[in-house]
């Protein structure tokens, strides 16, 4: 079955190249580390991705796929809700159920939010479908995340992503790395001398 590919109906996903159900005739581009952008026609949106024959008949070129992917994906984000309560938030994708990943590929949506915590934008993005944010700042914030992260990752399921967090800087994700905790040292008190008696030999 071809997909046309010029169709509004397509959309980009995020997959992790571990995902037991990608083929290597799907097409993918890189995104970060071990999570790729496929592209999913529907609707229903994600039950399979666009593969490189069904691109090559289309007669587009890449950079016409992605443009055109990007353009749908933005065309539907005022159906994506922020919910929860500080300091960590989660994201829902209302109208496309399964793909709120796909948001983190929409940096106009991020530019909005980046004031809403403290410090830097840190994501999870464990599945596909789940994506919670904090601050960089929010120490309880970022261990809410961690061990929410860890909870899907240990769960399993269907299209898990990274158990890593992402940081956003520059309009661009990145593998969060929190600075190591420096224990509190103690000052040095130099050892008092004992007072030399003034007379020598005695």
């Amino acid at each position: 079955m071809t997909v046309p590919v010029t169709s509004t109906t397509l959309l980009p996903v995020l997959v992790s190249t571990d995902d037991p159900q990608l083929s290597p005739d799907e097409l993918t581009d890189g995104f970060l580390g071990d999570i790729v952008v496929g592209y999913t026609p529907g609707p229903p949106y994600g039950r399979r991705l666009l593969t490189w024959q069904e691109h090559d008949l289309s007669g587009m070129s890449r950079r016409q796929l992605r443009r055109q992917a990007a353009e749908n994906l933005y065309a539907v984000l005022d159906q994506v809700g922020v919910h929860g309560q500080p300091p960590t938030l989660m994201i829902s994708f209302n109208g496309v159920e399964g793909l709120e990943s796909s948001v983190l590929l929409a940096p106009a949506f991020w530019d909005d939010l980046a004031s809403a915590v403290p410090g830097e934008l840190v994501v999870g993005v464990p599945a596909r479908d789940v994506v919670m944010f904090t601050g960089s700042q929010s120490q309880s914030g970022l261990q809410k995340l961690r061990r929410a992260v860890d909870r899907v990752i240990f769960a399993g399921g269907p299209h898990l992503l990274c158990q890593d967090l992402l940081v956003r800087r520059g309009r661009r994700w990145e593998i969060f790395h929190p600075a190591m905790a420096v224990e509190p040292v103690s000052p040095v008190i130099p050892a008092q001398r004992t007072p030399l008696s003034s007379g020598r030999g005695r």
